[in-house]
Formats: C-alpha cells, sequence, structure tokens
C-alpha cells in the first residue's frame, strides 16, 4: 500500500504542489503550514511513505527552515509522519490495524452523538441537515463523489454541533479525520449511497427517535470501515 519514498517535497497535483497556493501566511507560519500539510496528507496529495523536504518546503512558501521544522515536529507529534534521524521526514503508512481500532471505536461515539442530537437538536439544527443532506443528493445526481463526501463530512459536523456535547464533538472529529486519511485511496469506490443513511439518520433525529438514530449511525461507521479495510486489501 505504501509508494515508494520521494525526496523531491511536495511533487503533487494541486495548487499546493504546483506553487499557484503562494497566499501570505501571516503571523503563525508553522501553525499554517502544519494545516496545510495535514490536508495533504490526508486527502492522499502526499502519499504514505513520501518523503518531505524541508528546504523545499521553505522555498515554495518564501520562509526560513525554522517554522517548518516546527510544523513538521508537530505533525510527528499529532502522528501524521515520522521523523527518521540521519533520514529524514515521511508521511506515514496506513495500517490495517489502525483502521479497525478506528471504526471500532467511531462506530461507538458516533452512536451515542446521533442519541444525544436526536434528543437535544433543535428546528436550526434540523434546517442545517436539512439543506445539506439536499446538497448531498445534488452531488449524487451530478455523480459527483468528491461532493459527496465532503457534504458528508459537514452532515456530520451539524450533528455534532446538535448534540450538546463539546468533548464527545471534538474527539468525533479527531477520529473522523484520521479516518478520512484511509478514504483518500478508495472514496471513488465509497458514498454514493452515504446519502441514503444520512436521510434515514436525518429522519430518525427529526423524530427524535433515538435508539434509532444510534443504530443507524453505529451500523453505518461499522460497515462502511469494513468496506474501506476490503477495498484497501484488494488494492
Amino acid at each position: 500500500m505504501a509508494s515508494e519514498p520521494s525526496s523531491t517535497g511536495l511533487k503533487t497535483r494541486s495548487s499546493l504542489a504546483n506553487g499557484a497556493r503562494q497566499e501570505q501566511i501571516g503571523e503563525t507560519i508553522p501553525a499554517k503550514i502544519h494545516e496545510i500539510l495535514e490536508e495533504a496528507i490526508i486527502s492522499g496529495e502526499l502519499a504514505p511513505s513520501s518523503r518531505l523536504n524541508a528546504d523545499g518546503i521553505a522555498a515554495q512558501y518564501g520562509v526560513s527552515r525554522i517554522p517548518v521544522r516546527e510544523a513538521l515536529r508537530s505533525l510527528h507529534e499529532a502522528g501524521w509522519v515520522d521523523i527518521r534521524p540521519r533520514y529524514g521526514v515521511y508521511v506515514r503508512e496506513r495500517s490495517m490495524t489502525e483502521l479497525r481500532e478506528l471504526f471500532e471505536a467511531r462506530s461507538g461515539i458516533e452512536a451515542q452523538i446521533s442519541q444525544l442530537a436526536a434528543e437535544r437538536r433543535g428546528a436550526e439544527d434540523l434546517s442545517t441537515m436539512r439543506s445539506i443532506v439536499e446538497m448531498g443528493r445534488a452531488a449524487v445526481k451530478r455523480g459527483d463523489l468528491e461532493g459527496t463526501s465532503r457534504v458528508s463530512v459537514d452532515f456530520h459536523d451539524a450533528i455534532r454541533r446538535a448534540c450538546g456535547n463539546t468533548l464527545l464533538a471534538t474527539l468525533a472529529a479527531s477520529l473522523e479525520k484520521r479516518a478520512r486519511f484511509y478514504f483518500a485511496m478508495v472514496e471513488g469506490n465509497l458514498g454514493s449511497d452515504w446519502i441514503a443513511v444520512e436521510e434515514r439518520l436525518l429522519q430518525a433525529i427529526s423524530d427524535q427517535d433515538t435508539k434509532l438514530a444510534s443504530e443507524v449511525s453505529r451500523n453505518h461507521i461499522l460497515s462502511t470501515g469494513q468496506a474501506v479495510s476490503q477495498l484497501l486489501e484488494d488494492s
């Protein structure tokens, strides 16, 4: 599953790699570089085992190596890269064990969040969720799987806001970010039927059916994890 390491840094297909994204980073340079590189890793722009070239990154953004090194250290602490003394910094590899554990953990947490959302949601929460689901339907009709995936992220964000538990919401968002790292290489094979699940979950939350909301959420996370595992194994 890992690709050959590269010493050329950010050689990817996006504006991040081709130099078009040269925005002013501002005062929080290490944090901004961390954010950009983290998203590139999660989305698959920077493939697992790719080598990150600090000099190349610094040159691309017109900064010194110091903030780049700080960003790479924080990415290492967050578990996104491995720092290998005398060898360099490499994007972490995917792990089937982590994938299994990740979806087991998410299934319980997301089920609890959906249950609380069904109990506590307000009219504004429901309005937001319905709008997001409508956008999801439109993305499916267009055959826009990337758009469908983005809508799914937004939908679950809305559920977390409705659940009224900041700690659970923060934990779930962190685990979802990890899950996206695994979705990146298989999202073209997933997502087109997610909208049906989201419609069922929205209905359960609207009806304040806490048990059904929990079950739909749990089953969705577990079945998605199994599908991702199978696709990754086949690849």
